[in-house]
């Protein structure tokens, strides 16, 4: 008898790894059978459990055959250690894993696996189920069997028909598991009734990670905007609870930018979350020595220059780029002190500075509101005078003095040409300047954002079993270069690696040599090894790192990219490093960098009277939203991605150009569209 309907069974959630026939992994069937095997699978006795089969009488067989018969289209609970498990497809991920044991051993096993009774040895052959049977051998429990009847005796009928439903049992297309929303309302639903994370995990026996799981869930299921994103593009738990973080603290347009970031670069993911975290604290702290700047000002009786009035081209200058007087000669300092009783005398306050230790801080740069009107002359404009504008030649002058003018006007004109042309390398330069410290600044904060993501990682790649492939070389390679890093490691007991390891605060060295110890085999053994060894190199980083990476770096981070660690961009410079050329080359386009090469003019084509290159060196300019990335995603109920497009070129030749604007996140055309689309 064939059953015509298909028990649910338990979904194998890693994914399937099919392989010929000739090349399987082993099953178990060439085990001793257990001939004395009870009928309905159980430990307890039966008529026929001390007699062999074939000792059987023919009237005792076709009654034991009988009751097999009988058990089809039933479950029988059986001991995993007595039943079978036939060759599988599975070859990948076909073990116990700690969790799904974890998870029987207090609930048992919910799902039956699909399996038949041999009537030559009496035993089960589970055909469709073995990482439950597995697990339930390693949890101790008892695994149900729904019972089907056995395969046609043509092996390769038995044998397509083997692979077919074992294919069904674990092709993921065919399983459609819960939605973040829906597992969001049930652990709501949980916690409702006063249950902590640490309960739910416990009840819901998640493993190790469970608690952490829980939190995530519920962090997201607070956040509409993560769990409408999350089902749209398929976000993972973890990138759905960080979204959910910014957007519950108000900071929506980070939220929307993580988004954004997870569809198109998800290995900026982590980085940039953490980036923001750092950037959301420091921003308060540089808004109070902000306003503690602007205090001082104000009680000094300086002007503040609102942000709108550059200070690099037009009336307004930054006293560094004027010189007291047009009689003064070239590049005479102009100094806030002897500037301050002039009547245009101001300052900027900009907040794209940093002190010695990184930190962002407010600066006060002073400036003219109107150099030409007060008396004061451009520094690299000519001798005599304010700017770059020429002398006007002398009129009604006889003939013969004709060819003097001319010489004169030539002499002039080349006077000019030579001031513009040092006053456009000058500016040049200060925006190659400007372009290489904005480069250093993002990178470095990318890469402080970097750390905890990375050492995460280690963190979970010392819970593995064993270590990955290519383990043993790299460790050969250190251990025979023997760095400083490694080095520095063993004279101060690995600090860094016993923290990730998990090891309390104050633990020795003995401690975690116990722990090393206690290696259950040598795979485990080798990845503490390798895990020693990369905590070494980790903690001898620094800030210097992405932008001039030593050999041991080099190696470390291609290792643990190739071992499946999803790399920031920052991170990837590390072993492929960017020079300041090639960031220079990338944001000057195809901009002249011969400031001769225009006819003496600057990069941007200025006019006579000294208009110079934008540049963000010494002065903040207003943010236009066309420059901030998240801009694409500011109103996802209006905003087009056309608009966006359209926007990026109106600025092409602005701060994006030049360096001064934010650095944008790489962004693709079509998740552009979906995201300015309809409301997320």
């Amino acid at each position: 008898m064939t059953s015509t309907m298909d028990l649910p069974t338990q979904r194998d959630t890693d994914s399937l790894t099919t392989t010929p026939d000739t090349d399987i992994p082993p099953s178990d069937l060439d085990r001793a059978a257990p001939a004395d095997a009870a009928p309905d699978g159980d430990t307890s006795s039966s008529d026929g459990e001390d007699t062999a089969l074939d000792e059987l009488s023919d009237e005792d067989r076709a009654a034991l055959h009988a009751t097999w018969d009988a058990e089809i289209d039933t479950i029988v609970r059986a001991d995993p250690h007595t039943v079978l498990l036939a060759q599988n497809v599975r070859a990948t991920d076909a073990e116990a894993d700690e969790d799904t044991t974890a998870n029987f051993k207090t609930h048992g096993v919910k799902t039956a696996v699909n399996g038949y009774r041999d009537y030559d040895t009496g035993a089960i052959v589970v055909t469709e189920g073995q990482r439950r049977v597995l697990n339930a051998r390693e949890a101790g429990c008892t695994v149900p069997v729904w019972m089907k009847t056995p395969p046609p005796a043509d092996e390769r009928k038995a044998t397509i028909e083997r692979i077919v439903n074992q294919f069904i049992e674990n092709e993921p297309a065919l399983r459609r598991s819960l939605t973040l929303a829906d597992t969001a309302r049930a652990l709501q639903q949980l916690a409702a009734f006063n249950l902590k994370p640490a309960g739910i995990a416990r009840k819901l026996a998640l493993g190790r990670k469970g608690k952490t799981y829980v939190e995530n869930v519920l962090r997201a299921g607070q956040s509409e905007l993560a769990l409408k994103a999350s089902e749209r593009y398929d976000l993972d738990l973890l990138q759905a609870a960080v979204i959910a973080e910014f957007d519950e603290a108000g900071d929506t347009d980070t939220a929307k930018e993580l988004i954004l970031t997870a569809r198109t670069a998800p290995n900026n993911f982590a980085q940039l979350a953490e980036r923001k975290r750092t950037e959301r604290a420091d921003q308060q702290r540089l808004a109070a020595l902000t306003e503690d700047l602007t205090e001082e000002l104000t009680a000094a009786d300086v002007t503040i220059f609102d942000t709108s009035l550059a200070g690099h081209h037009g009336d307004a200058r930054s006293l560094d780029r004027l010189r007291p007087t047009p009689e003064h000669e070239p590049h005479t300092e102009l100094t806030a002190e002897d500037h301050a009783s002039c009547p245009g005398h101001g300052a900027w306050i900009e907040t794209d500075h940093h002190d010695e230790q990184g930190n962002q801080i407010p600066v006060a740069v002073y400036g003219c509101a109107d150099f030409l009107a007060h008396g004061h002359a451009l520094s690299y404009a000519p001798a005599s005078r304010a700017d770059f504008t020429p002398a006007p030649t002398s009129t009604g002058i006889p003939n013969d003095h004709e060819s003097s003018d001319d010489e004169d006007a030539a002499e002039q004109a080349d006077e000019v040409a030579a001031a513009r042309a040092a006053h456009a390398a000058a500016e040049l330069d200060r925006r190659k300047a400007a372009i290489i410290r904005k480069w250093v600044i993002q990178n470095n904060k990318d890469w402080d954002a970097s750390a905890a993501p990375r050492r995460e990682w280690l963190a979970d790649l010392v819970q593995r079993k064993t270590a990955p492939q290519g383990a043993q070389m790299f460790l050969a390679l250190q251990k025979a270069h023997g760095g400083y890093a490694l080095r520095r490691a063993f004279e101060r007991n690995h600090p860094l690696a016993m923290k990730l390891i998990g090891l309390q605060v104050g633990a020795t060295l003995a401690d975690l040599t116990a722990k090393v110890a206690k290696a259950p085999t040598a795979g485990k053994a080798t990845l503490y090894d390798l895990f020693l060894t990369l905590c070494a190199i980790e903690a001898d980083l620094s800030r210097n790192t992405w932008r001039n990476p030593w050999g041991s770096a080099r190696e470390y981070m291609a290792a643990i990219i190739g071992w499946g660690y999803p790399a920031s961009d920052v991170e990837r410079k590390v072993v492929d490093p960017e020079t300041e050329q090639e960031v220079i080359a990338a944001q000057l386009g195809d901009l002249p960098t011969d400031p001769t090469s225009d006819g003496g003019t600057t990069a941007e084509g200025d006019e006579a009277d000294g208009a110079e290159a934008p540049d963000d060196a010494d002065h903040a300019e207003v943010e236009d939203p066309a420059d901030d990335p998240t801009a694409v995603v500011d109103d996802v109920d209006s905003a087009g991605a056309d608009d966006q497009n359209d926007t990026e070129t109106d600025h092409a030749d602005g701060d994006a150009a030049d360096g001064t604007g934010p650095e944008p996140v790489k962004q693709d055309t079509n998740v552009e569209a979906e995201l300015t689309g309809p409301a997320i």
